[in-house]
């Protein structure tokens, strides 16, 4: 598709023609003012000394036939040809328009007989110019003549005419001169205010143009600091400050958009809390009705089963067979395990809440578990120093959640590798957190690990209620637990409670 053309240059084209348009114009129309000027001019001139030869042959002496007798006359008549050489052809006649000599041979001239009869019946002098047009008058083809037809008056009757042409190509060497003049004027002229022109069109309207572009293009990219400066003619100053205001209104929309989307944002960050937690809701409720089923069901069958097998166990001698029924009782009491957390779960027992020390429960968990050798070959390290008082915690609690967090940073340390944990506060909460030397969660597990029996150690290994239950507790703690985790360098889960909880 071609490109249209700028409206610098279509400005600048029209301008410029129509500048040398009317400039030319204007030129040709004084030149031919000058020359019908000129042409005025010479036929008054030519008039006189036509009229002026004529008085002069007049006074000579008769015309019928016979040469002027007044060599003084004569002498006069031949010196007014000399001074003033203007004719091209001249011819005399008597009163009866017979053609008479003259003192200087002109050749043969043929007399216009119809300028001869006017002037005999007026007795004055006619002058006429002999042109097609008037611009053909100054054509270097056809100059043109002034025809002077002059009464030779004796005694006020009429004797006789003079008729002469007068040619006109010194007028028209003067006017093409004009002329040239006036063209190499024009293009001189034309030149300077074409420049003048540009400048001024440059500084009125195509300077505040180009800014009204940048700062349209930096309202595109979303600028809207740059006000546009309102100078320049009226109306371009107008369109500067209707184009700030509607910059204004753009910002304010802008910012009122962004505080929409913000809290939209907020909002569906809300929506999905609430729906994660109307989900854990009902898994929560779920479990409950599974484990207080399961206390009915499988509680007391289990327990007499257990009793049987410890019997069992009592009456056998040692070997293989009493090797096999410790290994029903620990599994057996594995099951019964799982029952009772379900039924913690389902119906926590109620504990007393007091002014708690979480920095004391964090060394105290630490130590519990390395003196109980549950650690194995991983270290508890904890870097709490300062007391972190909160009130209103169940130590119990508390405690359980820790050691939850701390056996899952044991099960994904590596041999040898340390468990770290650390507290303080911040503006908004009071914290503890337990970070491991393990290899992380992927991203697209993280958001499964709290719910019920969900879990990442291999089968037999965990089941999935550890996280789950310390959520729980958090939670009617009125706290939260938080996980940050990064594949291949370790996970940190952080326990939180609200300022707002503290007296």
């Amino acid at each position: 598709m071609k490109r249209p053309a700028g409206l610098y240059r279509e400005i600048l084209m029209t301008f410029a023609l129509l500048l040398m348009a009317a400039l030319l114009f204007s030129g040709f129309l004084q030149v031919q003012l000058t020359g019908q000027e000129l042409l005025t001019q010479r036929a008054e001139q030519v008039t006189v000394l036509n009229d002026l030869l004529a008085r002069v042959l007049a006074d000579a002496g008769d015309l019928d036939g016979a040469q002027p007798d007044s060599k003084t006359q004569i002498d006069a008549f031949r010196d007014l040809i000399t001074a003033f050489p203007f004719a091209s052809s001249l011819g005399l006649v008597n009163h009866r328009f017979t053609p008479q000599p003259l003192p200087v041979d002109f050749g043969g001239y043929t007399l216009d007989m119809a300028d001869l009869s006017f002037v005999r019946n007026q007795q004055t002098t006619r002058t006429h110019v002999l042109s097609p047009t008037l611009w053909n008058l100054f054509s270097a083809d056809e100059p043109g003549v002034i025809r002077v037809t002059s009464p030779l008056l004796v005694d006020g009757a009429f004797a006789g005419a003079l008729q002469g042409e007068y040619p006109l190509t010194n007028v028209q060497r003067r006017v093409d001169a004009a002329r040239n003049l006036v063209v190499l004027y024009t293009l001189l002229y034309g030149a300077v205010l074409l420049l003048f022109g540009v400048y001024l069109l440059n500084r009125v309207l195509f300077k505040p143009l180009k800014r009204l572009h940048q700062a349209t293009t930096r309202v595109a990219d979303g600028d809207f600091s740059t006000p546009l400066t309102a100078d320049g003619p009226r109306e371009l100053a107008e369109v500067a400050t209707a184009f700030n205001r509607m910059v204004e209104a753009l910002a304010l929309s802008r910012q009122k958009t962004d505080e929409s989307l913000t809290s939209l944002q907020k909002a569906n960050r809300e929506l999905r809390e609430t729906r994660k937690g109307l989900i854990r809701s009902e898994k929560l409720a779920s479990v409950g009705q599974l484990a207080a089923g399961m206390a009915h069901e499988i509680g007391n069958p289990l327990g007499a089963t257990i009793g049987y097998l410890e019997m069992l166990r009592s009456e056998l001698p040692a070997g293989e067979q009493r090797d096999l029924v410790g290994h029903a009782q620990r599994e057996t009491g594995r099951i019964d395990r799982l029952v009772r957390e379900l039924l913690d779960y389902a119906a926590p027992a109620p504990d007393e809440a007091e002014m708690l020390d979480l920095a004391e429960v964090a060394r105290e968990t630490c130590e519990l578990l390395q003196h109980q050798g549950m650690l194995g070959d991983v270290t508890c390290r904890c870097d709490v120093s300062e007391p972190l008082v909160y009130e209103r915690l169940s130590r119990q609690r508390i405690q359980q959640v820790l050691i939850n967090l701390i056996l899952n940073a044991r099960d994904a340390s590596p041999a040898g590798g340390e468990i770290c944990l650390s507290g303080g506060t911040d503006p908004e909460a009071v914290w503890l957190a337990v970070s491991d030397q393990g290899e992380g969660i992927a991203p697209q597990l993280q958001g499964q690990l709290f719910d019920p029996f969900f879990t990442t150690k291999p089968p037999g290994s965990g089941r999935g209620l550890g996280l789950f239950i310390s959520h729980r507790i958090m939670t009617d703690a009125g706290g939260q637990i938080e996980l940050q985790s990064e594949p291949g360098v370790g996970s940190r889960f952080v326990v939180r409670w609200p300022v707002r909880e503290r007296t």
